[in-house]
Parts: structure tokens; C-alpha cells; sequence
């Protein structure tokens, strides 16, 4: 085993493998003259103080924001879904018909929501206040819902 080690390192230890790390660069003194449009830009950029590119900081949505988000998404098909199996709930929502059936609820949903955040990584563009915006509007709709149930239950037949 030895022997077979030395012979490996002597193979890879030879001049045929061996690396060249130095780092020998001519020296343009004529750049300038010969490169003059490019000089002349990077000259103005350094005039203009726009030598290094400037960057806009943009906050990023959360991971809790994202999963509020789907789980209202989730809580607004449950209730629409329970609330409209009562003969006096009907849906508003002009995308639907005043009974729309479980799984129209929810392929109508992905249908709308997965092309916006899937199509060129849209997801990433959503920031931390529009998706609050979002979410509030959404936290309220499923209040709502909520409250339409609890009253079908109390005042009305289920259908369904």
C-alpha cells in the first residue's frame, strides 16, 4: 500500500503537473491612446461620481408573510365552501356562479394566484407592504365569511 502511494505522489509531484501561479501582465503604457472612447467614459463616470453602479435596498417579504398569506387563501375556499351549503348564502364573487362547487372554488384560486407568482419568479418581486396590503384585505374577507356561517347556522337550512 505504501509503495502504491509513493508512486501515486511521484506521478502528480512531476513537472508535467505542476502548476504555474505567476501572474505576469504587460504594461499598457498607450492604453488611453489606443482605448480613447473607453477612457473617455470611464473618465466621465469618475467626474460624475457614477463610477460604481447604485443599487436600490428592497426589503424582502417573510416566510410568515407567505404562509399568512396561503392560509387565508386556504381559510377563504373553507369558508365559502361551508358557508354556500346554506339556502340563504349565495356567492358574490362575479368568477363564480352563486353555488360554486369545491372544486371550482379551488382551481379557480390556483388558477389565478399560481401563474402570477410562478410566471418569471413573480413571487420574488411581491414586497413586504403589498403582501401586508394582501393579507389585511384577505384577513377581512375571511372575517367575513366566518360570520356569514355563523349566521346561516343559527337562521338557515342547509342545503347541501
Amino acid at each position: 500500500m505504501k509503495r502504491a502511494i509513493i508512486i501515486y505522489l511521484s506521478l502528480f509531484s512531476s513537472s508535467l503537473f505542476a502548476l504555474d501561479l505567476t501572474y505576469n501582465t504587460s504594461v499598457d503604457w498607450d492604453y488611453c491612446v489606443t482605448n480613447k472612447i473607453e477612457c473617455d467614459k470611464i473618465a466621465k463616470a469618475i467626474e460624475d461620481d457614477k463610477i460604481f453602479p447604485e443599487f436600490e435596498i428592497q426589503r424582502r417579504t417573510t416566510k410568515r408573510q407567505w404562509a399568512l398569506f396561503f392560509t387565508f387563501q386556504v381559510l377563504d375556499v373553507y369558508s365559502t365552501s361551508k358557508a354556500i351549503k346554506y339556502d340563504c348564502i349565495t356567492e358574490i364573487n362575479p368568477l363564480f356562479t352563486e353555488k360554486p362547487s369545491d372544486l371550482r372554488l379551488v382551481a379557480t384560486k390556483t388558477l389565478l394566484l399560481a401563474p402570477a407568482l410562478i410566471y418569471n419568479d413573480g413571487y420574488t418581486k411581491v414586497t413586504p407592504d403589498e403582501l401586508d396590503n394582501s393579507n389585511m384585505l384577505y384577513m377581512f374577507v375571511v372575517a367575513n365569511n366566518f360570520r356569514l356561517l355563523n349566521e346561516a347556522k343559527r337562521n338557515c337550512n342547509k342545503i347541501r
